[in-house]
């Protein structure tokens, strides 16, 4: 048996591998490793099936374990947690990787969504912040911080990058693709989003088509960047107000009820919006 293989912990009865989002845990520092196994195996839905101190290691611990989900440090030796986001992704394995940071470094975060991360978390938040970042992680929707105020930090650093062709593009959007297109990047199905917007399925697959190819993307980092650097990515809390208040029904932009992010209106921004 090779040191790597021998590094993969038992994990306890077969059913409770089975039926648990199956979690890697990538660190450098042995001590919060440990602490982290703990806390999370608390939780009667999550189990720990390896962990990594390096970069490198973190790959080929992914490739060996197929988790669901990877909690991944980015400083960290042997490639960094960067590099090692980019392999994950690239092995085709499905797991989502889930970026711990200790402080926000925006450009940072940034490069990891652009790398294919599904979100980040505090390492000072509370458990309860980690354990449901990786539960919508697991079900395949972005997690973007805890609150709504990551999200606009994020959507003004990006700001300067921005392209007069991004804006111009982002101002032709109507009020529908404008929903579509955020809620695609969240990670929403189209089931999913059908059911908020009161459409089709097939609808809403038709309208991604066409807005991927008049945006000229094909993949849903690009999708969640050019999102990011129009100020069109929404927060989950407005995400929720659509399910209480209902959703639109064709292309005009009526609703049943409720309040729609501005930034959904044809040439509205919002809030949580970069600014003119």
């Amino acid at each position: 048996m090779s040191a790597l293989d021998a590094s993969v912990i038992a994990l306890g009865p077969a059913d409770k591998l089975r039926n648990s989002i199956r979690i890697l845990l990538v660190d450098d520092h042995v001590v919060f490793r440990a602490g982290l196994r703990a806390l999370l195996e608390k939780q009667h839905d999550l189990v720990v099936v390896g962990e990594a101190g390096t970069g490198d290691e973190g790959v080929a611990r992914a490739y060996l374990t197929r988790p669901d989900v990877v909690l991944m440090d980015l400083a960290m030796p042997g490639g960094g947690g960067l590099e090692a986001t980019r392999r994950i992704v690239a092995l085709g394995i499905g797991a989502r990787v889930l970026v711990l940071t200790a402080v926000a470094q925006e450009r940072q975060l940034l490069d990891a969504l652009e790398a294919g991360a599904s979100g980040f978390v505090e390492k000072a938040g509370p458990v309860e912040d980690l354990t449901r970042a990786i539960r919508t992680v697991t079900e395949g929707r972005l997690f973007l911080g805890a609150d709504a105020a990551t999200l606009v930090v994020l959507q003004r650093y990006w700001k300067e990058g921005q392209t007069q062709d991004e804006k111009a593009a982002a101002d032709r959007l109507n009020a529908r693709e404008r929903q579509v297109l955020a809620l695609v990047a969240l990670g929403y199905t189209s089931k999913e989003i059908g059911r908020k917007l009161s459409v089709s399925p097939k609808t809403v697959d038709e309208d991604r088509a066409r807005l991927m190819d008049r945006l000229g993307l094909r993949h849903r980092p690009e999708l969640v960047r050019f999102a990011l650097r129009t100020g069109l990515l929404v927060s989950e809390a407005d995400v929720r107000s659509i399910d209480s208040g209902g959703g639109t029904r064709g292309g005009s932009g009526g609703r049943k009820g409720g309040k729609r992010p501005r930034k959904w209106e044809e040439g509205g921004r919002g809030e949580g919006a970069i600014p003119s």
